[in-house]
């Protein structure tokens, strides 16, 4: 009797710090979202500046924040390579709070845990999904990440596809006025 108590005050104090958690991912996404302007202003921030600002910028769930603007903007004053580099980790590691989200919300609701399921049924690979979408310029990641985070995908490859389509699509951006200065000299 007295192990079945010690049990379900565990279970109990484990759904409090699942919701505590959830409401604190909700005022950071809400607080980023609010200083968005101010934060996407940046000019001589330097390398660390930027992985901190990137972090920052992804840590939000389902508020989008201008991490892609900041580092396209760092690129015209800093070295566009180092930029997409040190950018794509912040950016990875900010969408850790959306994995770490899903993971909370899926042991909260069943109806997410069915809603995953059917989009599992779907999905062969979760890594290549990821990457095609950490590539593309889509402002709501974080779906991904809660996606992930819910069905526990492998947290190494989940980073790891993150980083590298991240990486590929922010080292398109801090090198398109590059690319775009070469297509006008041929043209």
């Amino acid at each position: 009797m007295g192990l079945q108590v010690v049990v379900n005050m565990k279970s109990k104090v484990k759904k409090i710090l699942e919701v505590v958690f959830i409401l604190a991912i909700f005022a950071l996404s809400v607080t980023i979202f609010l200083f968005r302007e101010k934060i996407g202003q940046v000019h001589d921030v330097g390398y660390l500046g930027l992985f901190f600002l990137c972090f920052l910028s992804n840590s939000t769930v389902l508020l989008p924040a201008p991490s892609l603007m900041i580092a396209a903007s760092c690129a015209l004053i800093m070295n566009p390579w180092l930029v997409a580099l040190f950018a794509a980790l912040g950016s990875t590691l900010g969408e850790f709070v959306g994995y770490a989200f899903g993971t909370v919300t899926e042991d909260l609701s069943p109806k997410f845990q069915n809603f995953v399921k059917k989009l599992t049924s779907k999905i062969h690979n979760q890594t290549i999904l990821v990457f095609i979408l950490a590539v593309l310029p889509l402002p709501l990641f974080d779906i991904v990440g809660i996606y992930s985070g819910g069905t526990k995908m492998n947290l190494i490859k989940f980073s790891v596809a993150c980083f590298v389509g991240k990486f590929i699509k922010l080292l398109f951006y801090t090198r398109i006025y590059d690319i775009l200065e070469w297509t006008y000299s041929i043209i």
